[in-house]
């Protein structure tokens, strides 16, 4: 057994939820980083973290930084030792690593890194030298490794927009206007018509969800009024339609009538099927990208062991080819850095699970993302704008266009119409957690992913708090189907970028 002990100076950085988000990771060749399955707890006033591995890793902390809110954070790779580490110190010594390597890395390639940036990493490292020099006085160590960290991420701000920027240049000196694809989902109703009247200014891709639930929600009977009304409304209103995803592993994805089937593997496969094939049959010719299957390596619904959710997901897209050999075929895949690993004892990450299919031969034509952020059970911790470009970096090694989906709350209130399992976290008061941060964190982030040649679309994965959805206050509409300042700055990013 592994065994790994850090000193932790001030354990208010750490937010009440936040050992349940800890994790450690190791080395992979295809995932970069892959959480390990271990225990963490407080002793006295050292984190513990045991695991069955004793190899060198990453550690990953939920950590409130001031003026900012909560942040993913990790150490540099940590060995075992006897004597414990200081939190605080590793944390700052892996953020000013992350930031001082991906400067280098990009300034390799071409990247022009202003003097501004530069200092502000110089002031990282020093800052940084002294917590290191300082161990013998912890409460100083401490001190200075905090300073580290906000200057290591204000460095990794401007790094990401500054990489965004010139990144971008070089691609409208070819083209003025990129083909990416900026939809919404639409959910599973159709919404109020003066709101989706608003959406072409914003999009040019409308998502209708088409799900197993919603369309089968007894057995035997299938309603496809609002799926008909979505995909109507997107071809008169001169969006892209994406239909999915088909079949969601999740407890809102599986009607409840087929928990009495729980345990009858072929029979739950030959219903999902069935659904694929009804549902690709009826709107073949009408969508441009079938989103066939999502969330089937994180949840354990019905029962289903890693291998018979992966047989499901290979025979959909078998399926789904069988009776539309032209559309595009996508499957989706939330936590995608793999963050149930650190609590489930699985065999499979996210890109394993992908790579396998893709390997498989069956006409796979993209993948899809699910990140939603700053949710839990099921979503991904807020990180640095640097691990984004790496997650989309790694993705990028199967060599298929990747569709990123984003849901970000507006507010940590209490949601009538949300999910009751799922809450926002990383909010110590109402003001960390606002329509603006929610606004701020989509400006800053949207260009990142529009510089990545393999993102071919992004999605914003809920329309409206108005109407039932899974993720509290994570649409662009409010409770009152008032547009949020995040629709405007979705519109102007459409306008300015894409076709």
């Amino acid at each position: 057994m592994g065994l790994m002990r850090l000193a932790v100076q001030n354990r208010s950085c750490i937010p009440p939820d936040g050992l349940d988000r800890v994790c450690i990771c190791g080395p992979d060749d295809l995932h970069g980083e892959l959480p390990w399955f271990a225990k963490v707890y407080f002793s006295s006033n050292h984190l513990v973290i045991e695991r069955p591995e004793s190899d060198s890793g990453w550690i990953y902390i939920p950590w409130r930084i001031p003026g900012r809110g909560e942040m993913l954070l990790g150490t540099a790779t940590l060995s075992e030792r006897l004597h414990p580490y200081q939190l605080e110190v590793e944390l700052a010594r892996g953020t000013v690593n992350r930031l001082r390597n991906q400067t280098f890395q990009w300034e390799s390639m071409g990247l022009e890194i202003p003097d501004s940036l530069w200092q502000t990493a110089q002031k990282a490292t020093r800052e940084f030298s002294r917590a290191a020099t300082s161990q013998q006085a912890p409460a100083v160590a401490a001190e200075h490794a905090r300073t580290a960290i906000t200057d290591a991420i204000d460095g990794m701000d401007e790094l990401a927009s500054v990489y965004s920027m010139q990144a971008i240049t070089v691609c409208r000196s070819q083209s003025p206007r990129f083909n990416t694809l900026l939809g919404i989902q639409l959910g599973d109703q159709m919404s109020d018509l003066d709101l989706v009247r608003q959406l072409p200014g914003a999009f040019n891709l409308a998502a209708a969800r088409l799900g197993w639930a919603t369309v089968e929600s007894s057995e035997g009977t299938r309603n496809w009024k609002h799926a008909d009304a979505q995909i109507e409304w997107s071809r008169q209103a001169g969006l892209k339609a994406c239909g999915g995803p088909l079949l969601e592993f999740s407890d809102s994805g599986i009607p409840d009538w087929a928990y009495l089937w729980e345990g009858d593997f072929t029979s739950l496969r030959d219903f999902m099927l069935e659904h694929v094939r009804r549902t690709v049959r009826r709107y073949r010719g009408r969508v441009h990208v079938w989103q066939v299957a999502s969330r089937m390596c994180s949840s354990e619904v019905l029962a289903f062991s890693e291998e018979q959710r992966l047989q499901i997901v290979a025979e959909a897209i078998a399926t789904a080819r069988q009776f539309d050999a032209q559309t595009p075929v996508v499957i989706s895949f939330d936590q995608p850095w793999g963050e149930y690993l650190a609590s489930k004892k699985l065999d499979l990450a996210p890109l394993h699970f992908a790579d396998a299919l893709i390997r498989a031969d069956l006409g796979l034509s993209g993948l899809g993302l699910e990140i939603n952020i700053g949710y839990q059970p099921g979503g991904s911790s807020l990180r640095n704008p640097l691990a984004y470009s790496q997650l989309i970096d790694h993705w990028s090694q199967l060599e298929l266009p990747l569709l990123v989906s984003l849901t970000l709350p507006s507010s940590s209130a209490e949601d009538p119409q949300a999910s009751p399992k799922i809450r926002t976290c990383g909010a110590d008061s109402d003001e960390d957690i606002t329509p603006e941060t929610q606004d701020d964190w989509t400006r800053r982030h949207l260009p990142m992913l529009l510089a990545k040649p393999s993102v071919q679309a992004i999605l914003w994965n809920q329309l409206s708090d108005a109407q039932p959805h899974e993720f509290p206050h994570g649409g662009i509409f409010d409770a009152n189907n008032h547009p949020k300042p995040i629709f405007q700055s979705l519109r102007s990013f459409r306008n300015e970028h894409l076709l």
